[in-house]
């Protein structure tokens, strides 16, 4: 063999030689490093924020115990090459899941879904606070939330969501309950509008927390807006005082003249006294038929309906009595 063609071969089988142990050294990378189980083992939550590089997102698995060393991540990306194009968000990471899976769900942008639980009968100022205190939102509010504007409900979002954006959507859902409500009413209501039905559905919400009462005590109120009876509803008197913040009523507030004040005004107070959920405005929408004329607490989380002032006044005493029997009432 001549000498120019065993030096080719030499020259070949030596780059064989040279792309095989690279191969085998990035075959090595993968199964040991990126394909291999991660060395977190809990879930971990992961934040990449606006404009954070690489340099960035490794320090923070570093720091997550999602990977052990800086340049796990570095030959990761390597490897994954322009298919890895990490997204901003903040990521739920399974526990042990390897380094290749971790990238995945980075690059897919899925970012992790966190709750929030609104209680039915907050009013806006307490709601508004809550978004507020809630350091996962970000920020001013400058949007106008009414009383009664927002539906209480349990709300899905993503770290970094606007306080405005939160809101807005509690708003919107309101908007289209109330809507769906109305169409589907009840004949011969004694409210004109979408509006007042929402009045009277967040005095149904303070007045009973139990869902089977709701539409009967929506069929006494509409019965008494019928006869031009005063509706008397203790939280109205309260709003009208201290904006609904919770404190005990007194009997001189009965008598004091807001325009929420039931005990004093004729009619529907000026606006809602609550945020009231989706079941109270379908009560005041659908109340039921009944002759109740009245109601008050049987002092052990339930009501007593009457027809008649007598009955009611009977009704009146068996909740005095049982206050006193708990240790309420001298």
């Amino acid at each position: 063999m001549r000498p120019a063609a065993r030096f080719l071969l030499r020259t070949v089988a030596l780059f064989g030689l040279f792309v095989s142990a690279i191969a085998g050294a990035w075959f090595a990378v993968d199964r040991l490093i990126v394909s291999a189980d991660g060395p977190h083992q809990e879930t971990v939550l992961i934040r990449v924020a606006p404009g954070d590089g690489h340099a960035t997102i490794r320090w923070t698995l570093k720091r997550g115990g999602v990977i052990r060393e800086l340049f796990h991540y570095d030959a990761a990306r390597i490897l994954a090459g322009t298919s890895f194009v990490p997204k901003e968000g903040e990521f739920e990471i399974p526990a042990g899941v390897s380094l290749r899976q971790v990238m995945a769900i980075i690059h897919a942008g899925r970012s992790h879904q966190r709750r929030l639980t609104i209680i039915e009968g907050r009013t806006s100022a307490e709601i508004r606070r809550i978004i507020a205190d809630n350091d996962h939102f970000t920020g001013d509010i400058t949007l106008d939330t009414e009383e009664g504007s927002l539906l209480p409900e349990t709300y899905f979002f993503t770290h970094g969501t606007s306080r405005d954006a939160m809101l807005s959507r509690m708003q919107e859902k309101l908007d289209m309950t109330l809507a769906e409500a109305w169409a589907d009413r009840a004949p011969d209501l004694p409210y004109r509008t979408p509006g007042e039905a929402l009045i009277l559905a967040s005095i149904i919400e303070l007045e009973t927390a139990d869902s089977e009462d709701r539409r009967e005590v929506a069929g006494v109120f509409v019965n008494r807006l019928r006869r031009g009876m005063r509706l008397q509803s203790d939280p109205t008197v309260l709003y009208g005082v201290d904006g609904g913040e919770g404190r005990e009523i007194r009997r001189s507030d009965l008598k004091r003249k807001t325009d929420w004040n039931t005990y004093v005004i004729k009619g529907l107070p000026k606006t809602p006294i609550c945020n009231p959920s989706q079941e109270s405005i379908d009560a005041a929408l659908r109340p039921a038929v009944t002759k109740n004329l009245y109601f008050v607490s049987d002092g052990k989380g339930g009501l007593r309906f009457a027809r008649t002032l007598d009955e009611h006044n009977r009704n009146v005493r068996l909740y005095r009595n049982a206050q006193r029997e708990a240790g309420l009432r001298d």
